[in-house]
This record gives C-alpha cells, structure tokens and sequence, in this order.
C-alpha cells in the first residue's frame, strides 16, 4: 500500500514536471521575441513590423522546441 502510494506520488510529480518544462519552453521564446520586435520597433521607429516578424518567430521556436522535447521523451 505505502509502496504504491509513493509511486501515485512520484508520476503526479513527474506529470507536473513535464507539464511545467512545456509551459516554460513554450512561454520564454515567445515572451522573449515579443519583448526583442518591441524594442526594434521603438528603435527604428517602424511600427509594429518587428513585433509581429519576431512573434511569429517566437511562436515557431516554441513549437519546434515542443517537438523536439516530445519526440526526445516518446520516441
């Protein structure tokens, strides 16, 4: 009983683990590109052209990352 308790215990944490790596993996590149088009944008005085070439690129990353961590874990 306490042995199987501890390994309901051990496969939430490493749920919650993986769940939190994806979350970070997915948010840092895209927060971080927003953040870098927003200052190009306010540098070179061009709107929102950076902003949207860099989120775009952001939300790329995120998404490669995702699927390299996923096929590194599953395949």
């Amino acid at each position: 009983m306490k042995h199987q308790r501890k390994k309901q215990t051990r496969e939430i944490l490493n749920a919650f683990t993986l769940l939190s790596q994806i979350g970070i993996s997915m948010i840092v590149p895209i927060l971080f590109s927003i953040w870098f088009g927003n200052f190009l944008d306010k540098k070179f005085e061009t709107g929102v052209t950076f902003l949207a070439i860099f989120a775009v690129l952001g939300v790329m990353t995120s998404f490669k990352v995702l699927y390299d961590m996923v096929i590194k874990r599953f395949m």
